[in-house]
């Protein structure tokens, strides 16, 4: 299979569908109000609008139980804290009588409303690259349980290969501040690697397996510290100038998110810092520093301005090396086909909410990519360009964005297009 249009489905879609769309580890303390309910005391909380979540997912951020003093709600931060988790359209919180008619004086019910988003949904795919034709399905379900968990899982066939995915995620194992998030990638895929002008040098075929988590601690403010480990593997199935690669990853992980929903997408800063070193059971050393960097903001009545900044500087088994094209701060090169162990790369966004419907918002994007890159210390390739896009907002559904650019790259003259899916970083 061309890595092209494939590769580029399987990256958006762990961090687009998976993580973003379920994670409620970014809750950090945005209001900064003090509360003005020393007194009062709590008395009920009633929640209402669940039939799939379960209530612990909303009581887990409330820090107060029945019978205490209120000192420590603030119903602004309660209510971005429900938002972050982006499994319900609607979240109202007020503070009430226990008759739940006027509003509290002493003895408080608090009662949250909220109106749940659909969070099951497949997705089909068929793609036609070329001379590749390329079917299958995912099935994604961001509420497991009722319990915010995230599972994806489905695959890819085409006249060149395969591809088989499943993935995990807990954003609060057991209600607490620890989360996980687990993958398994496999499939024999035909690679290509090509200039930036898209002139493919080297083609082959590998079987392929990849198996990632990331566990760790996020706290109410938004920080997450957490450990990475994996395996990865490549075998070739013919003979070439390669070498085949087996080996463990182990490593760190360091994240900042503010991110809220607001209109339509978001607002708000995202850093992520990872650090890996490999354990070689066959092939070429790995050893990874990589960063990824977002910070969004509304600028007007449905309009907002996305800067985006990401780097990485590496030593891959040149059969797993990082690869360029279709992500953002790269979609002015061929998707997907540009092999890099080393490169900076920067994207600026504007988009506007053209069409706002009660089930759906479209908007128009137009963006600039720029980066530089290097592969085994040869000569560094530049790339820069603007470009254009379409994205689709479903109110009611889990799935963050669908969407897709054209970008053209001034230095190769080349025209790129690309498929956009969640709200991730890259």
């Amino acid at each position: 299979m061309r890595p092209g249009p494939l590769s580029a489905f399987y990256r958006a879609l762990l961090p687009g569908l998976l993580f973003a769309a379920i994670s409620t580890a970014s809750a950090a303390d945005l209001s900064g109000n003090q509360s003005i309910h020393s007194e009062k005391v709590l008395s009920k909380i009633s929640i209402r609008g669940l039939a799939r979540t379960r209530e612990g997912v909303i009581l887990q951020y409330i820090p107060v139980r029945a019978g205490e003093k209120m000192a420590n709600l603030d119903l602004d931060q309660l209510r971005v804290y429900l938002e972050r988790l982006r499994i319900f359209s609607q979240v109202t919180i007020h503070l009430t009588e226990v008759d739940e008619e006027l509003p509290c004086q002493a003895h408080c019910t608090l009662l949250i409303t909220v109106k749940e988003k659909w969070s099951l949904y497949p997705i089909p795919v068929y793609v036609k690259y070329r001379d590749t034709e390329i079917g299958g399905a995912f099935l994604v379900e961001s509420n497991a349980m009722g319990e915010n968990k995230g599972v994806a899982l489905g695959g890819l066939i085409s006249n060149r290969g395969w591809q088989g995915l499943i993935g995990f995620t807990d954003p609060h194992i057991r209600y607490t501040q620890f989360t996980t998030t687990l993958r398994y990638l496999t499939g024999r895929v035909f690679i290509e690697d090509a200039t930036a002008a898209g002139n493919i040098t080297r083609s082959y075929t590998l079987m392929r397996h990849d198996i990632q988590s990331a566990t760790g601690y996020q706290t109410r403010a938004g920080f997450f510290a957490g450990v990475l480990a994996g395996y990865r593997s490549a075998e070739l199935t013919e003979q070439q100038p390669l070498t085949s690669s087996s080996v463990m990853n182990l490593g760190v992980r360091f994240k900042y998110s503010s991110v809220t929903p607001k209109d339509f997408f978001q607002s708000g800063i995202e850093s992520q810092l990872d650090l890996e070193k490999g354990i070689v059971f066959a092939g070429e050393d790995l050893h990874v520093i990589s960063s990824a960097n977002a910070w969004h903001t509304k600028t007007a009545k449905h309009q907002f301005l996305s800067l985006l900044f990401s780097f990485q500087y590496s030593h891959y088994p040149q059969v797993l090396e990082q690869r360029l094209g279709g992500w953002q701060g790269t979609r002015t090169l061929p998707a997907l086909l540009v092999p890099a162990d080393q490169f900076a790369v920067a994207a600026v966004n504007y988009q506007y909410g053209f069409l706002n419907l009660s089930w759906v918002t479209f908007s128009a994007l137009v963006f600039v990519d720029a980066g530089i890159a290097r592969r085994d210390e040869q000569t560094p390739i530049r790339f820069w360009g603007p470009g254009a896009g379409m994205r689709m907002y479903l109110r009611e559904i889990t799935v963050p964005a669908l969407g897709i650019d054209i970008a053209r790259d001034m230095l190769s003259e080349q025209i790129q297009l690309s498929f956009f899916i969640g709200y991730n970083l890259q």
